[in-house]
């Protein structure tokens, strides 16, 4: 109480505050910077390394990583025992999580890899399992929106696709530590993919594609509630996923071509691209999310450890009706409006005014 009525107690504690948040500060600049060393030297480092070592400290790591990372542990074996209930057992979750995880690690660590590889010498490391289909995808003059889940090793996949001629354009969230985003960057963009950041990506994606650049997006990402999303059917559940790739193909017309990385008998990869796709101008983007999910759940199911199972999939669950939210029901429409205000101001404000009008209509109706 003698403190509380001291009249320099508050002072004292904002000067503890400050104290703290200034360590806090010093702490992590600290952190990033070592781990801008590490990132710079160890990149380095690996990069001479034999693929198939690389890819036995990869898995060494993302063993050390399952072990470690207790939360993320807990989340990818809850949602393995969601998604198969008892078709596997604790070990097998546990083995399928683990693997899961060192199929991650490999990924990261296989990315500084690719430097060393060449549009002549590709072919050793990834190939395609139909190299036919792969010929007409690279020769066709018309571009496309590749979509991949996180399975198997994607970043190999886009190195391969981008040297034998068909470079994406990516969108790569910052990393916290500034300092890494750049070297990541260069890393990904060495083969001629084009990295750019979230801020505004939907409208520099469309305009990519309508000057003849293909793009390339993950389709499972973890979204929040906040962002603009479609709810689909996902191994009998619902999973809030993004709706960008509908939305690129309704707008211009350029198909949807899914593909996933599969792992060859000798250490390398195979990349099998599943059937192209295209859509009536009548389907929602909720339909054709949902149509290319369909084609990439089979796969995982038939080879749960290539998928990163440590993403909340399911972390949602809607308790009211979609009617008592008219935001949330006319999300594919609050979509377009953001979209058209950042292209098209007046366009945007007809729609605004039209959501508006649909959302009253639904507060008459309750």
């Amino acid at each position: 109480m003698s403190e509380m009525c001291h009249h320099d107690s508050f002072r004292r504690r904002s000067r503890d505050g400050q104290k703290q948040e200034f360590f806090g500060y010093t702490v992590k600049r600290v952190r990033y910077w070592i781990e801008w060393l590490l990132v710079s030297f160890f990149g380095r480092l690996v990069s001479t390394f034999p693929l198939r070592l690389l890819q036995k400290i990869a898995d060494v790591a993302g063993s050390l990583v399952y072990w470690a990372d207790a939360k993320g542990r807990a989340v990818a074996l809850a949602n393995l025992e969601v998604a198969y209930g008892s078709e596997f057992g604790v070990k097998q979750r546990r083995h399928i999580a683990k693997r899961s995880l060192q199929v991650f690690g490999r990924n990261f660590l296989e990315l500084f890899w690719t430097t060393r590889m060449t549009k002549d010498n590709v072919d050793e490391f990834i190939s395609f399992e139909d190299p036919e289909r792969f010929r007409e995808l690279i020769e066709s003059d018309v571009p496309i929106i590749a979509i991949s889940p996180h399975f198997g090793n994607v970043e190999l996949a886009g190195t391969l696709i981008a040297l034998k001629g068909k470079p994406f354009v990516i969108i790569s969230q910052p990393f916290k530590n500034e300092r890494l985003t750049p070297i990541f960057r260069k890393l990904r963009e060495a083969s001629g993919n084009k990295i750019i950041v979230p801020e505004n990506a939907v409208v520099r994606l469309l305009r990519s594609l309508r000057a003849g650049e293909s793009v390339f997006l993950f389709t499972d990402l973890t979204l929040k509630l906040r962002d603009s999303a479609v709810v689909i059917e996902g191994f009998g559940l619902k999973m809030r996923v993004t709706q960008i790739h509908a939305f690129l193909h309704q707008r211009t017309g350029y198909p949807i071509v899914p593909w996933v990385t599969l792992p060859r008998g000798d250490g390398g990869y195979v990349v099998r691209l599943l059937p192209w796709l295209r859509f009536p101008p009548t389907m929602s983007y909720q339909e054709i999310a949902q149509a290319c999910w369909k084609q990439f759940e089979p796969i995982i199911r038939a080879n749960p450890e290539h998928w990163l199972w440590v993403y909340k999939h399911w972390r949602y669950k809607p308790s009211l009706s979609v009617r008592q939210y008219p935001f949330y029901a006319n999300q594919s429409e609050q979509f377009d409006l953001e979209i058209e205000s950042q292209e098209n101001p007046e366009k945007a404000r007809f729609l605004g005014e039209q959501i508006r009008e649909h959302a009253r209509w639904h507060r008459d109706q309750d």
